[in-house]
């Protein structure tokens, strides 16, 4: 196979841009198998030349173990050996993720073939690629692609983000480590002083972006289609779009624009049970939080506001102390007090609720100062407690749980809680309705107009909120031009919602976006190690392009790799940014000591630039740029 075949050349040359008809024909003439891509050539034979003491191959392994994975094990197996042209790199996404990730697979893959890497597209179902970091084996692509959720303590801290780069987070399956970051994170992570934590997320972000820890292309809008002739006042949460079921302000905001007060949503996602805090999140973890209340709730424009706790904070770096809302019921008619707080915690802490271990985990001890104070004892400074760990906390009645012998097996009838609304009905994989509960906070114009600003709304409000379960997209965008729902509760496509928007009162909604798509990199990979090859395929991959000719601009490009949103009070402008420039990014990996042979193939290094990109990959190198090794430059 020649080099050329690599590349869609019916499409466009090589190195231009993509137009949005190019990646549509791309993504429609290749089917799932034929993704797989061609057979890989070993092109021309190259004489072996390895230096003295230097291993010939490299193979794929955990370079540094801890107890988050499996290193008898590693899923991956793509080997580096001397010379050789590279295999076939295994890219894997799910299209089920977003309606556009097939096409942002197709610019991943584009980029490496303007590189001459071969690849090898997996499109997966999405529980399988999510599975992958449920298990301790780490991905078994060298490259995998996914979005992050919307949960609003992403938008809040910096933590969920971050964190997940250090040694011994759960999240870490991709093997990440850099010796700063991992002191800086740590460092943060227990700095409960503001400014002084400001100053060391900041210089993580640096870190992350120079040392390309993961390639962060772009963090997408939720586009999705709304009925604006029935309702009006719906609310551009961040991360959410107007009508996804992250927060609940849209539904607390909406004005009905004729006599109809019910509000009749579609989605595709089914809820599994009516227990929120053993969930294993989803649908039901999303929508149950319109029944239940945090001791916190974020607004959409990223600001902790108050939920069930007023007021209170820090007393010193391992106290909180926290002032409760007088006068709240719950939805049976009981008061609502600090034991109700206590008994939560501790219900968390004694049967390890699945969906509330942010919040309950640095917590050593809670105790009830009064009918509405409480007191959290930490077992360490945590500084993400008042934003990331209280925001979203479900908190239960005492009254309704203290008698349930299993409550990881418990489905309530019923659930009670204090929330905006009130649980009506539910039948699994069909729909699932809720009523306003009046009295609460949200509901009154004063406050929400306090929360909301400009997108507040005045008037009589919702009555009750329905999610229909519908089975696609298409079904979804025929049932709101009938008028058959009000909403669609997805992400949908420009060319879906554009087409949903064919409809009297109906029109296309978007809102920017916290969560990035995380494209990450297998560190067991030897080729991954190798920041040369890192950095040549940041400057090799066209963010901006894919977002201007397919996305339409609906999607913000960070200046580099840098997993925080500008969005965000947490962002760092000043990030290093590889940009886009194929012919860089070729030079950087020729002066490294790659060649390419006559059919454009990339060869890993030979000789003495064999030794040197293995001393590159060694643990202590990872980080580290052929200069800063005093490496020569292999390409004179």
């Amino acid at each position: 196979m020649k080099h050329s075949e690599n590349h869609d050349s019916s499409v466009t040359k090589p190195r231009d841009r993509m137009t949005r008809r190019g990646y549509l024909a791309t993504a429609a003439a290749l089917g799932t198998s034929a993704l797989a891509g061609c057979s890989g050539s070993r092109g021309q034979s190259l004489e072996l030349d390895v230096p003295a003491g230097v291993p010939e191959t490299v193979e794929t392994k955990y370079w540094r173990e801890w107890e988050t994975i499996d290193t008898d094990s590693p899923p991956l197996d793509y080997n580096a050996t001397a010379g050789a042209v590279l295999d076939r790199l295994p890219v894997e996404f799910s299209s089920e993720d977003d309606p556009w990730v097939r096409e942002h697979a197709l610019m991943v893959q584009r980029g490496l073939d303007d590189l001459g890497i071969a690849v090898e597209l997996n499109d997966r179902p999405l529980n399988q690629l999510y599975a992958q970091s449920w298990s301790t084996k780490g991905l078994e692509a060298v490259i995998s692609m996914s979005t992050h959720g919307p949960d609003p303590q992403r938008g809040l801290d910096p933590n969920p983000l971050l964190m997940r780069r250090t040694e011994g987070s759960l999240s870490n399956y991709d093997n990440y480590y850099h010796p700063e970051l991992q002191e800086t994170l740590t460092e943060q992570a227990r700095t409960t002083e503001r400014a002084e934590r400001e100053e060391l997320v900041d210089r993580a972000q640096e870190i992350f972006a120079e040392d390309v820890g993961a390639l962060i292309t772009l963090f997408p809008n939720v586009v999705t289609a709304v009925n604006t002739e029935r309702w009006s006042g719906y609310v551009k949460t961040p991360g959410n779009g107007p009508t996804k079921d992250s927060f609940v302000w849209t539904e607390s905001n909406l004005q009905p624009e004729t006599d109809n007060r019910t509000y009749v949503k579609g989605v595709s996602a089914s809820m599994n049970s009516l227990n929120l805090p053993w969930s294993a999140g989803g649908a039901e973890a999303k929508r149950l939080t319109f029944i239940y209340d945090g001791l916190f709730d974020a607004t959409p424009d990223l600001d902790v506001v108050p939920a069930l706790a007023t007021g209170g904070g820090f007393v010193d770096e391992t106290t909180v102390e926290l002032t409760l809302r007088e006068g709240v019921e719950w939805h049976d008619g009981e008061p609502f007090t600090a034991e109700d707080v206590k008994f939560t915690v501790e219900l968390y802490q004694e049967y390890s609720s699945s969906s509330q271990v942010p919040f309950y985990e640095p917590i050593e001890s809670v105790e009830v100062l009064g009918d509405h104070e409480v007191r959290f004892e930490l077992t360490n400074p945590d500084a993400a407690f008042m934003t990331q760990r209280v925001v979203r906390s479900v908190i239960l009645p005492k009254h309704r749980w203290e008698d349930v012998d299993n409550p990881s097996q418990h489905n309530p009838d019923a659930p009670i809680g204090t929330g905006p609304f009130q649980f009506e009905d539910w039948e699994q994989g069909t729909r699932f309705s809720a009523s306003r509960n009046d009295g609460h906070w949200m509901f009154d114009d004063d406050w929400r107009a306090d929360a909301l600003g400009d997108q507040a709304e005045r008037g009589p409000g919702i009555e009750r909120v329905i999610w229909i379960n519908v089975s696609n997209v298409d079904a979804l965008i025929g049932s709101l031009q009938s008028g058959a729902i009000d909403a669609v509760g997805t992400t949908l496509s420009i060319l879906q919602a554009d087409r949903a928007a064919n409809a009297d009162g109906v029109e296309q909604m978007s809102a920017g976006n916290y969560a990035p798509l995380d494209t990450k990199l297998m560190f067991s990979c030897p080729l991954v190690r190798d920041k040369e090859f890192r950095v040549a395929l940041a400057k090799a991959v066209d963010s901006q392009g894919f977002v201007e000719d397919f996305l339409q601009g609906e999607a913000t490009v960070p200046a580099g790799e840098n997993p925080i949103s500008s969005l965000t009070q947490w962002h760092n402008p000043e990030t290093t940014g590889y940009s886009y420039d194929v012919e860089e990014a070729r030079n950087v990996l020729e002066r490294a000591g790659y060649t390419w042979d006559g059919d454009g193939n990339l060869r890993f290094p030979n000789g003495d630039a064999w030794g040197a990109f293995v001393e590159r990959i060694q643990p202590e190198n990872t980080y580290k740029r052929r200069s800063e090794l005093d490496q020569p430059d292999f390409s004179q």
